[in-house]
């Protein structure tokens, strides 16, 4: 081959490749057009952007607060005022001390019983003597004998003995305490021997299974707040484990200062392992079906405002949103702003401005044929 012939095909050569890097470069300016807004801007053309439409998702979201346990019951053994002219008891035997496990009707206290058991046998006599007083005074009544105010008086007198029996009675069934409820003694307050008045507080017994854990729940999410809930709780003195429990009681009255609500939650303490008085944090965890979502991506912030950028007759829209809790990973509450149905910009709504002319077609503007418009 000729040194001519080899130049002129180099030079053919050469302006192939010029040619083809122009169009490459006329068909990239077109795609820029197509794909970027700035250039499509620039070009006047619709500016290139990806929407989706506004949808109902269901909302699982948790809500946290500070929380302490308390007793689910604390009973306060106290003693009345004798009947009798027994104004004090002596401590037999104490059963029960702080710290000991009880049993409901277990006996915790024992007070001798010398002196209740002789007051009852009085008044058992004195009760016998008053019966037969009112049959002889209604004997007496029928024969014209006694008056009708001297039968009322005999009868009132024996149901004046049979009152006063009663509560001898009931004086001599306290001389044994029993536990009124299955828990733990927190205090006792006497010690053989010992001389007790009437009034005298004697023990406290708490209850801690079930415990309960009040929780400041946030005024603002009172709205998914209900009855048998469930919660997992973590108590600051196991933090590594996590407790499961339910609400069982909600506070009519929220705090105004602190702006929470007393909630009170019930957790099974077998055992007794959970004590009174743990600080810890609560999460409850609740369910709200057909919440508005989108993107998250396309919330942008403008002059502190939450904005979207709807869609209508192709036409890019500024809208002010009001948004709520991420639903879930990516996705975003909307309470106010767009409903269901609506398009809202996900990819270039950074760059758009209220009124542009807006090309939605994903698939075409990417020159992917296996890409559609998500809807």
């Amino acid at each position: 081959m000729s040194l001519t012939i080899q130049r002129v095909i180099g030079i053919g050569v050469l302006v192939l490749a010029m040619v083809g890097v122009a169009l490459w470069q006329v068909r990239a300016q077109r795609a820029m057009v197509q794909w970027d807004p700035v250039e499509a801007r620039n070009a006047n053309q619709p500016i290139p952007v990806r929407t989706v439409k506004v949808d109902k998702k269901d909302r699982e979201e948790t809500i946290g607060g500070t929380a302490v346990t308390m007793p689910a019951r604390i009973a306060t053994i106290t003693i009345p005022m004798s009947s009798s002219e027994v104004a004090e008891r002596t401590v037999k035997t104490v059963t029960s001390w702080p710290g000991s496990l009880v049993k409901q009707g277990q006996t915790i206290i024992e007070f001798e019983p010398a002196l209740f058991q002789q007051v009852v046998r009085e008044r058992d006599a004195t009760l016998s003597q008053a019966n037969k007083e009112l049959d002889a005074m209604q004997k007496l009544f029928a024969q014209k004998a006694a008056s009708g105010l001297q039968l009322e008086t005999a009868k009132v007198d024996v149901e004046t003995a049979k009152l006063k029996l009663d509560l001898a009675k009931r004086d001599l069934d306290l001389t044994v305490i029993h536990s009124p409820v299955d828990g733990v003694v927190e205090e006792v307050n006497v010690v053989p021997q010992g001389q007790v008045g009437g009034n005298s507080t004697l023990a406290v017994v708490t209850q801690l299974d079930p415990i309960y854990v009040q929780m400041d729940y946030p005024m603002e999410r009172l709205d998914s707040l209900k009855l048998g809930q469930t919660a997992e709780i973590v108590l600051d003195a196991f933090p590594q484990d996590t407790f499961t429990g339910k609400v069982t009681r909600i506070a009519p009255v929220v705090s105004t200062k602190s702006r929470v609500l007393p909630v009170t939650l019930e957790i099974p303490n077998p055992a007794n392992r959970i004590k009174a008085g743990i600080a810890g944090f609560v999460r409850i965890k609740s369910a709200k079906s057909g919440a508005t979502a989108v993107p998250t991506v396309a919330v942008i912030k403008k002059d502190q405002k939450s904005m979207v950028v709807c869609v209508e007759n192709s036409r890019a829209k500024m809208r002010e949103v009001r948004t709520g809790a991420v639903i879930h990973e990516g996705e975003i509450e909307i309470l106010d702003g767009v409903k269901p149905g609506e398009e809202v910009v996900v990819y270039g709504q950074k760059d758009v401005r209220e009124d542009d002319v807006v090309n939605v077609d994903w698939a075409q503007w990417t020159h992917r044929s296996d890409l559609a418009p998500q809807h």
